[in-house]
């Protein structure tokens, strides 16, 4: 009897065991599904009732995917921070030498039926579409000394005014990409006139290292493109086509062999250090030391951005829970790899170490989040 007792609990605990087993027994453990939980698909409205949908008052913005979900298998990962003392939602232009670049707060998706209607809106052409790699290619357009109700023929009728002996027919050659930070869009543009020298072939695909005929017509299309988005003239919605535009990412936080957060930069190397300066200063951390040729920045985070102030909230307070810190932090930022692939790690004031993961990682969202 005392055998068969013996037998029966500990097939009943076998049993046990195999009924709560992870996610390999018949009862699934669900304690960790939030690490690949991910945003559904936006609601599908009927015609006949977008309009009352567009009356909610408590919209739920777009959540971007969680930073490196699987390095906190025992705790959920701290929440990135939230920023809102810049002008990181304003459509703006960004230089960096003679390039220049339009950045728009909206996700490819939007952006790109946006820039197609604004062409439509102006009467012009399209000879070449590519939007799984973001490409358009305007059709040529024969400008003469006339007037024109349209922006973009009135704009190269003044940039070509400048000169006289520049004639033959212009188009634009347009690159739209994902932005350095998430939901957010680059329009690059180049200007071609064919009197100038052979025009580029409609099919390629990269636009970097072309110089525009006219920068001011340039310069001028950037401009016009984001006062017709700033000012919402286009109703939102959403390309499916232009889904892979947003899958070619240019920056993206991860983790090196060690284990330790570092941030990815896909540009070429006057960019990414360019990026990593502008973005320290926009967070306003100052920059104690910097050496190009080392990849490093000696910066010192003040006490203002863990604690916060009256007017501007700390992030690493809200984040970190550190809101009793007052003292200000010393720390190195490295840059390190090759073209196309710029590696960001945060290092301790000596260099010497790696900085705790989730202040490190914080410290890399800050980045991210101020580059432009």
């Amino acid at each position: 009897m005392i055998r068969i007792f013996l037998l029966s609990l500990t097939v009943l605990l076998s049993a046990c065991g195999w009924f709560s087993r992870g996610d390999d027994g018949l009862f699934l453990n669900p304690k960790d599904d939030y690490l690949s939980s991910v945003q559904h698909n936006e609601l599908v409205v009927p015609e006949d009732m977008r309009d009352l949908a567009n009356t909610d008052p408590f919209p739920i913005p777009v959540t971007p995917a969680p930073t490196n979900p699987t390095f906190y298998p025992n705790r959920p990962p701290l929440p990135d921070a939230i920023y809102a003392n810049d002008n990181r939602d304003e459509v703006r232009i960004q230089r960096l030498g003679e390039r220049r670049w339009l950045v728009i707060p909206e996700p490819p998706t939007t952006a790109w039926p946006k820039l197609k209607q604004f062409l439509a809106e102006n009467a012009v052409p399209l000879t070449f579409e590519a939007p799984e790699v973001g490409r358009l290619n305007t059709g040529w357009l024969q400008i003469e000394d006339t007037a024109y109700r349209d922006v973009i023929r009135t704009l190269l009728k003044d940039a070509k005014a400048s000169d006289p002996l520049l004639l033959g027919q212009d188009r634009f050659l347009i690159k739209v990409e994902q932005g350095l930070r998430e939901l957010t869009t680059e329009i690059h543009v180049r200007h071609e006139n064919d009197s100038v020298s052979l025009p580029v072939r409609d099919e390629v695909a990269v636009i970097e290292g072309l110089s525009s005929h006219i920068g001011a017509a340039e310069d001028d299309l950037l401009n016009e493109i984001g006062a017709y988005i700033a000012a919402k003239v286009s109703e939102q919605t959403v390309s499916k086509v232009a889904l892979q535009i947003g899958s070619t990412r240019k920056t993206q936080l991860g983790r090196n062999t060690n284990g330790y957060p570092v941030l990815h930069l896909y540009l070429d190397y006057e960019r990414a250090w360019a990026t990593l300066g502008q973005a320290l200063d926009n967070a306003e951390v100052e920059i104690l030391n910097l050496d190009r040729e080392a990849g490093l920045f000696d910066v010192n985070i003040p006490a203002s951005v863990f604690t916060g102030e009256e007017e501007r909230r700390g992030f690493f307070c809200r984040v970190t829970f550190s809101c009793d810190n007052d003292e200000a932090m010393d720390v190195q930022i490295k840059m390190q790899g090759e073209s196309q692939d710029f590696v960001i790690s945060v290092l301790d004031a000596d260099g010497t170490k790696p900085l705790n993961p989730d202040v490190a990682q914080q410290i890399l969202v800050l980045i991210r989040e101020f580059a432009a």
